[in-house]
């Protein structure tokens, strides 16, 4: 007899199947309401239209139309809040500290109290990002960081600063989970890193735009600091775009005014074949609960706090790091623009190979080796303007970190159903980010400066505890899809479940082929993903496949 496996965690009262048991290929009869489920369920359930396997032709079509329409928006709105937040490293070499007053690690706080507002706000996030409309959620965060970007440029002292710098990372805390959460409910798990990562690529964008516009703004004449015009413009941007996004982002697949009401269809068996749902407005602690003895959800904790402490530190003192190359303030700028590229290049390139291959450990593993092998040169290295081109070289190798964040993201969402569990998990996700990203800041001391070896040193290390988790993750996912093999025999279904959803849609076909061969192998007749809108954990659903 098979012994119970303690982090399975079963639904005290099963819900309906969506579908009755019909041959795989054939048109599924109208489904029933689920209780709780899925906000897709009730609509699929009222949906009066033709209902088949959707093609590769009619997929294609609806995906297009979705990223023209959804893709600028997620965007432009992580753009602007990464030019909010990275407005006090711009205004590092401007002046900052002279004109605010700030002495001792005063600058290093500031960067790391957004943080600490992402920390303790993102318990509210988790809980928003169930309750309420994603959109309306995003556009109040976005508007209220702006304005208090905007607020915040009225100050000039350590403790005005901080106080509306904490604000601002409050309305910050929700954005890269909504980000997450809207990429899960429109696109596969195949299309998903690319889109991830187009999104988080926007970090890189915000750098090489937020340098040149620092540089613009910080020479210009005015009655403000260079700093103060810096805060009050980046504010602005992110106030006036807030207000048409409201109207243009919708809330849900079943809601957007572009689409038919059979592209709405499509647009839902599309995400069926993630087994990972939309949204469901029930908060169910029985998700949290499973999230938090989930072996794999503190494993993508730790791998995000390995490599939030790097990012942290080099994102707040990166600018400092390559004056101490022996650069001028506008060589220092220029030279920033390189890593804002580099960050673009890495997200689009890494998601593309994993897209191809169809595995997202290799390419993390293969992305970490980069800042790593950088880390131990830079700490090796001498200082000084006769090194400055070697020096130059190694922080840009370094610079290709900026793939890794996206990358987990990805993995963690391809990994997590149930939506309840999907925000919770994001919650702690970014509870890892926002620590790394507090103490990464902390590990870079002034008087350390050009070499800050403490911060290098700690790079090191948390980059080999980053390369030994995925390794573990990845083991771990092999053992979980073995253990539904045996699930799905021992509920009598088919042991063998092609995963549509990391396939090109030109592949399902040949793959629905396969499974119908599968399951007449085997005797048995059944749905493909019925439970796909039943707000299930990946846990509790035997007929998920877990990403590797």
């Amino acid at each position: 007899m098979q012994s119970p496996n303690p982090h399975e965690i079963k639904p005290e009262a099963k819900p309906e199947i969506a579908h009755h048991d019909v041959p795989l290929g054939s048109a599924p009869e109208k489904e029933r309401p689920v209780q709780d489920g899925d906000l897709g369920a009730q609509w699929i359930a009222d949906y009066t239209g033709s209902r088949h396997d959707i093609t590769s032709e009619e997929s294609d079509r609806v995906r297009n139309k979705i990223d023209k329409v959804l893709l600028p928006i997620i965007f432009y709105i992580y753009f602007t809040q990464q030019l909010d937040k990275s407005s006090l490293s711009f205004s590092s070499v401007f002046g900052l500290s002279a004109d605010a007053h700030l002495v001792g690690q005063d600058y290093s706080w500031l960067n790391s109290i957004v943080y600490f507002a992402q920390l303790v706000f993102q318990p509210l996030s988790v809980f928003a990002l169930v309750k309420f409309p994603v959109n309306r959620w995003i556009c109040f965060c976005f508007f209220g960081w702006g304005a208090s970007l905007c607020i915040m440029s009225a100050f000039t002292s350590f403790a005005g600063l901080a106080v509306w710098r904490f604000i601002l990372g409050a309305f910050e805390a929700s954005i890269a989970p909504s980000m997450l959460v809207i990429v899960s409910m429109w696109w596969t798990r195949r299309e998903q890193p690319l889109r991830n990562n187009i999104w988080y690529s926007a970090n890189g964008m915000a750098t090489i735009l937020g340098s040149l516009l620092s540089y613009g703004l910080g020479h210009a004449h005015s009655k403000l600091y260079p700093y103060q015009l810096i805060f009050l413009v980046c504010g602005l941007i992110a106030v006036v775009l807030s207000i048409p996004t409201m109207l243009i982002l919708p809330r849900h697949p079943t809601r957007a005014r572009w689409l038919t009401d059979e592209q709405k269809y499509i647009a839902l068996e599309r995400i069926r074949l993630n087994n990972t749902g939309t949204q469901n407005q029930h908060f169910k602690w029985a998700h949290v609960k499973e999230c938090f003895i989930d072996p794999k959800s503190w494993m993508w904790v730790i791998m995000i706090f390995c490599i939030s402490l790097v990012s942290g530190g080099i994102g707040a003192f990166g600018p400092l790091i390559l004056q101490g190359f022996g650069l001028s303030t506008f060589d220092t700028i220029l030279y920033n623009m390189i890593p804002g590229a580099i960050g673009i290049v890495s997200n689009i390139l890494s998601a593309i190979l994993i897209q191809y291959t169809k595995r997202k450990s290799p390419v993390l593993l293969g992305a970490a080796c980069f800042p790593l092998a950088a880390a131990a040169a830079l700490y090796a290295m001498p200082r000084g303007p006769q090194y400055k081109s070697e020096l130059l070289a190694v922080y840009f190798i370094l610079q290709v970190f900026q793939c890794i964040t996206a990358i987990i993201f990805s993995w963690t969402f391809a990994n997590t159903a149930g939506h309840t569990k999907k925000t919770t998990t994001t919650g702690m996700l970014y509870m890892g980010l926002t620590v790394g990203n507090i103490v990464g800041p902390q590990l870079y001391k002034s008087y350390q400066a050009p070499y800050y070896r403490e911060g290098l040193t700690a790079n090191l290390i948390v980059l080999c505890i980053l390369f030994g988790t995925i390794i573990l993750q990845t083991f771990y996912l092999s053992l979980l899809n073995k253990r539904n093999v045996k699930r799905r025999r021992a509920a009598g279904k088919t042991g063998a479940h092609y995963d549509y959803s990391l396939e090109s849609s030109s592949h399902w076909a040949k793959l629905r082929q396969r499974q119908q061969e599968a399951m007449v192998a085997e005797g048995h007749q059944e749905t493909y993903n019925a439970q796909a809108f039943m707000d299930l954990t990946d846990l509790q659903n035997e007929d998920f496949v877990y990403s590797l």
